[in-house]
């Protein structure tokens, strides 16, 4: 059982009972596509789409079930990007853009910002530039509700609890950079989540029979590192899961999911909010009895 809180820009899950103070979130899991941007790009949709993390929120929906947060975007990847950050926009592809204001990195001006100028293989998204007007109109419809949202829920489940871990689910295409592993976890080489909580990440996708890279070829992206502050109690850990493992050819060209994946994922979320859980409930107990120094040491090898 689960409730749900639903916006232009999100949607959030929650469980009807007990909450930990753990979120999943999917940034790039959207599939509304409005028609206004459709009549902006020249690209089909079946192309538009190659930029989604293919049904990412549908893997993680049994979430609420063992008292996790979901927290998932509406909006497709191609029309905002909101796992860059906000200014991270290419000046070339605004007409008029305010250069003084942007902050490009070197993905915003490869056109993988904020608002993307380009779709996977580098293919141009719009046949003309974008007006400035269009693009603070993106960011404050889509890009702020996400982030407004997500600060919002770390914020409660601090206040509730003490700390708060966010799990960041993405998807990848398979080989990327030559990497053979089924999944990667990204903490920002350890920037990002305190260590225990990505070990037991690691554990729980090892028990599945899936192999596990860490910060390699992906550390976490602009919401693992900007939410990610172990030192304030927040840890922020990105996931990456090779699409070929779960996404299935069906009758008549559609993709679906491969159950039994989604049968493994919903036992590795199990298993992580189980964990969550367990130090959630420590840390209550030595609240109550005043002995910082009762706490048990969690004791496993790296990853």
């Amino acid at each position: 059982m689960r409730t749900s809180e639903h916006s232009q820009a999100v949607t959030v899950s929650r469980p009807a009972g007990d909450s930990i103070p753990l979120i999943i979130s999917s940034p790039h899991s959207g599939r509304q596509y409005t028609p206004e941007f459709m009549a902006q790009v020249r690209l089909p949709l079946d192309v538009l789409r190659s930029g989604e993390d293919f049904h990412v929120d549908t893997l993680m929906a049994s979430a609420p079930r063992y008292g996790v947060t979901v927290l998932s975007a509406t909006f497709p990847r191609v029309m905002c990007d909101a796992n860059r950050a906000s200014l991270d926009l290419d000046p070339a592809m605004i007409m008029d853009a305010e250069q003084q204001t942007l902050r490009p990195t070197v993905k915003g001006l490869a056109g993988l910002g904020s608002i993307p100028g380009v779709v996977s293989g580098g293919r141009q998204l719009y046949a003309s530039k974008l007006s400035m007007a269009e693009t603070t109109s993106r960011l404050r419809r889509y890009w702020h509700p996400y982030h407004a949202t997500l600060q919002a829920l770390i914020d409660e489940k601090k206040a509730e609890h003490g700390f708060c871990v966010l799990l960041d689910m993405h998807s990848m295409p398979p080989g990327v950079d030559g990497s053979k592993a089924d999944c990667v976890i990204g903490d920002r080489f350890g920037a990002s989540s305190e260590l225990e909580y990505v070990q037991a990440l690691a554990r729980s996708l090892l028990a599945e029979k899936l192999s596990v890279a860490r910060n390699h070829p992906f550390a976490g992206g602009f919401i693992t590192s900007f939410y990610g502050r172990p030192d304030e109690s927040v840890s922020a850990i990105q996931l990456e899961l090779n699409r070929a493992l779960y996404v299935s050819r069906r009758a008549g060209g559609c993709n679906g999911i491969n159950p039994r994946f989604g049968e493994k994922m919903e036992k590795v979320i199990a298993t992580f909010a189980a964990f969550v859980r367990d130090r959630m409930q420590a840390r209550a107990s030595e609240s109550m009895n005043h002995d910082p120094e009762g706490r048990g040491e969690v004791n496993v090898s790296g990853i």
